[in-house]
C-alpha cells in the first residue's frame, strides 16, 4: 500500500476530528482524493455508506483511487439512469457523476448516506442550477459533507456563501494547502515563451480582424460616451460582445499556430519526451489532430465529447507511454493526472490564471520527479500580449492573497480589464521571435514500423529503459535486443527484407533507424513459416549494420 505524506496525514486527522464536515480547498495535485478516501476508510463504521459526486470525466479515476486507498471498501460506479442495483444495500461507497445527480435524486434520497463527497464542488456554486438544488436536498446536518475544490477563486462572494450554505448553518473548517507545502520535494515549474511568426495568410487575416475590432470598439465607446454612460458602464455593456470578438481573434491566432504546434510536438516526441497540449477552439483542435496524423505522431484527444471509459484509456495509455501526446480542451484541466510528461504546451492562452494553473497542474502533481516546463506558444504584437499581461497581473495578485481573501476572476471580468486598457495599451518593443517553428520545413515522419528493421540508440546518451520507452511512444514494437556497439532494438526479422536494401536514417541527434525494402508477401510468409518451424533452415542475409 502507498502511504500518505505527513501533511496529508494531518489533513486526515483534521477531517476525522470535525466529523468529515469540511471544505477541502487544497491546490490541484496535492492528493485531495487520497486524503478524502483515507478519512472515509478510517471512519468506516460512522461514515459509510458514502456517496461520491464527481465530474463524469473522473468517476472512473475515483474507482481506481478507492482501490488504492480504500482499504477494501466495496465501491460501485453508477453510470446510467434507472433502478438502483440490488447489491447497493451491501456497498460502502457509490460514485455518481454530477450529470446524473439530479435525474437520480429521488432514488438517491431513499438511501441513508452517512457521508456525501462533492468533488469539484464549485460545480454547485450556482444556487439556481438543478445540480446545486439536488445536492442541497441530500445534505443534512447528521451527514458527513466533504466539498473538494482546487479552485477557491470565485466570481462573487455569493458563490462561496452558496457552498457554505450546504452545511446548514454551521461554519465548516476550510483546509487549504499549496503543492509546495504538501510535497516540497517536487521539482520546480517554469514557464517559457515560444515566440513565433504567423504564416503570411494568417497574419493578413489577423491584422484585418484586429483593425475591425478596434474600429468597432472605438465607435461603440464613443456612442455610449455621448449618451452619458460612465467608463465602467460602457465596459459592462460591451463586455459580452467584446468577449465574442476577441474570441475570434484568438481563433485566428490558434489556427495560425497549428503548424508550429505540430513541429514542436514532433521535436519533443522525437527527443523521447511525452507532451500535453491545451487548445480551446474545435477548429484548432481538429487541425492539430490532422497535422499530428501527417507526422505519424500518435495522440489522443480529451474534450467534452470524449466518453468516460475512453478518456480513462487515454490517460492510462499516456501514463504508460504508449500514447506520446495528449491534446486537451478545458475538459481536461480538472481531476486527471498526466505526470508521465514534464512538458506541457498552450497553443491558445486562457483568459484567467486559474484556468491555466489548473491545466498546468495536470503534469505537476504528487509523483512527479522531474522539473516541469510550461511552453507558451506566443505571437508578439497580437492579443496574446494583452491576455498575457492580464494573466500575469492576476497570478501575482493570487499568489499574494490566496488563503486570506477571495479573488474575483472570470473571463468577463478579465475582458473588461482588457478592453479598458485596449486603447491605452502601449505595445512598446515586442519580444523577438526566438524560434522558426511553423516557418521552416517540418520534420519528416518517422519510417513506418513495417519498413523498419531496427532502431539504434547511442549508449552514451540512452539506457535500455529509455530506448524501449522511446520505441513504444513512436509505435515501434521491439522484439529483440541485438549485439552492437549501440543499443540496437530489432522490430522485424532480417529475413523479411531484400538483401542489400538496408539504409540508416538519422532521426535525431543520438537515434538512427535502419529501414529496408521488404520481400514479397508470399516470400515473407514462407520465411516466417520456416523461422517458426525449422529456424536452422532459414537462409539469412546478414546486414553490415
Amino acid at each position: 500500500m502507498p502511504t500518505l505524506r505527513p501533511m496529508q496525514e494531518e489533513d486526515v486527522a483534521k477531517l476525522i476530528s470535525c466529523g468529515l464536515r469540511a471544505i477541502v480547498a487544497n491546490a490541484p495535485g496535492t492528493g485531495k482524493t487520497a486524503t478524502a478516501i483515507t478519512a472515509i476508510a478510517k471512519c468506516y463504521r460512522q461514515r459509510t455508506p458514502a456517496l461520491v459526486i464527481a465530474p463524469a470525466s473522473v468517476t472512473r479515476n475515483w474507482i481506481k483511487e478507492f482501490q488504492t486507498w480504500g482499504q477494501g471498501l466495496r465501491v460501485l460506479l453508477l453510470e446510467s439512469q434507472g433502478q438502483l442495483p440490488e447489491e447497493i444495500g451491501i456497498l460502502d461507497v457509490v460514485v455518481i457523476s454530477w450529470a446524473l445527480l439530479e435525474p437520480r435524486i429521488e432514488l438517491l434520497v431513499s438511501r441513508d448516506w452517512k457521508c456525501i463527497v462533492a468533488d469539484e464542488a464549485h460545480f454547485a456554486k450556482n444556487p439556481h442550477a438543478e445540480r446545486s438544488k439536488a445536492l442541497e436536498t441530500i445534505c443534512t446536518r447528521d451527514r458527513g459533507l466533504l466539498l473538494l475544490t482546487g479552485t477557491p477563486i470565485v466570481n462573487t462572494i455569493g458563490e462561496m456563501e452558496q457552498l457554505m450554505s450546504l452545511f446548514q448553518g454551521s461554519r465548516p473548517p476550510i483546509l487549504r494547502r499549496l503543492l509546495s507545502e504538501v510535497a516540497p520535494d517536487i521539482p520546480e515549474k517554469k514557464r517559457s515563451y515560444l515566440n513565433i511568426n504567423l504564416p503570411a495568410q494568417f497574419r493578413r487575416d489577423y491584422d484585418k480582424a484586429e483593425q475591425d475590432f478596434e474600429g468597432w470598439l472605438r465607435e461603440t465607446t464613443k456612442g455610449l460616451t455621448e449618451e452619458g454612460f460612465s467608463e465602467s458602464e460602457i465596459q459592462q455593456k460591451i463586455s459580452q460582445e467584446a468577449l465574442v470578438k476577441i474570441g475570434y481573434l484568438r481563433r485566428i491566432l490558434g489556427e495560425g499556430k497549428i503548424r508550429a504546434a505540430a513541429d514542436f510536438a514532433a521535436r519533443t516526441v522525437r527527443a523521447g519526451e511525452p507532451l500535453v497540449i491545451f487548445c480551446e477552439h474545435q477548429v484548432v483542435v481538429q487541425g492539430l489532430v490532422a497535422a499530428l496524423r501527417k507526422q505519424r505522431l500518435r495522440n489522443a484527444l480529451i474534450d467534452g465529447a470524449t466518453p468516460t471509459k475512453k478518456r480513462q484509456e487515454y490517460i492510462d495509455g499516456f501514463q504508460k507511454h504508449s500514447i506520446p501526446i495528449i491534446i486537451c480542451t478545458k475538459a481536461g484541466k480538472e481531476g486527471i493526472t498526466l505526470h508521465a510528461a514534464r512538458h506541457l504546451m498552450f497553443v491558445e492562452r486562457y483568459y484567467t490564471s486559474a484556468d491555466e494553473d489548473q491545466a498546468e497542474d495536470r503534469i505537476r502533481r504528487i509523483g512527479q520527479t522531474f522539473a516541469t516546463t510550461i511552453w507558451l506558444l506566443h505571437v508578439p504584437g497580437t492579443v496574446d500580449d494583452r491576455i498575457d499581461d492580464i494573466v500575469k497581473i492576476k497570478r501575482k495578485l493570487i499568489e499574494k492573497h490566496i488563503g486570506n481573501e477571495l479573488i474575483v476572476e472570470n473571463e468577463e471580468e478579465n475582458v473588461k480589464t482588457m478592453i479598458a486598457q485596449w486603447t491605452k495599451h502601449s505595445k512598446g518593443s515586442q519580444p523577438e521571435v526566438n524560434t522558426n517553428l511553423g516557418i521552416c520545413a517540418p520534420l519528416p515522419p518517422l519510417p513506418s514500423p513495417r519498413e523498419t528493421y531496427a532502431v539504434l540508440f547511442d549508449k552514451a546518451h540512452w539506457n535500455m529503459k529509455g530506448a524501449y520507452r522511446w520505441s513504444v511512444m513512436n509505435g515501434y514494437l521491439v522484439n529483440k535486443l541485438l549485439p552492437s556497439s549501440w543499443l540496437k532494438l530489432r522490430l522485424n526479422p532480417e529475413v523479411i527484407f531484400k538483401p542489400g536494401t538496408f539504409k540508416v536514417q538519422s532521426v535525431s541527434k543520438h537515434i538512427s533507424v535502419i529501414t529496408g525494402e521488404r520481400v514479397t508477401r508470399e516470400k515473407e510468409r514462407a520465411f516466417r513459416r520456416d523461422i517458426d518451424g525449422r529456424p536452422t533452415k532459414a537462409r539469412l542475409h546478414h546486414s553490415k549494420y
